[in-house]
């Protein structure tokens, strides 16, 4: 009987083992999901930023509001 109720309290430990573990490794699947999303974010401004079509509408967006100013 002492051997039923020692097994049975080490199982479960064991399961509580393992819903931590898988509650840990949503966590972590979260940060990847949320990780990728911001590097996806900066290599397309990276992408942007060395598109040289990219930068002649900037620079001439910059050009066209400066001279508005002017007026």
């Amino acid at each position: 009987m002492d051997l039923d109720l020692e097994k049975e309290r080490e199982l479960d430990e064991l399961h509580l083992k393992v819903r931590k573990i898988e509650n840990e490794k949503e966590q972590l699947q979260e940060k990847i999901n949320q990780l990728n999303q911001e590097e996806s974010v900066i290599k397309k401004r990276i992408n942007e930023m060395n598109d040289d079509e990219y930068i002649e509408r900037k620079l001439q967006l910059l050009y066209d509001q400066k001279h508005e100013k002017k007026r």
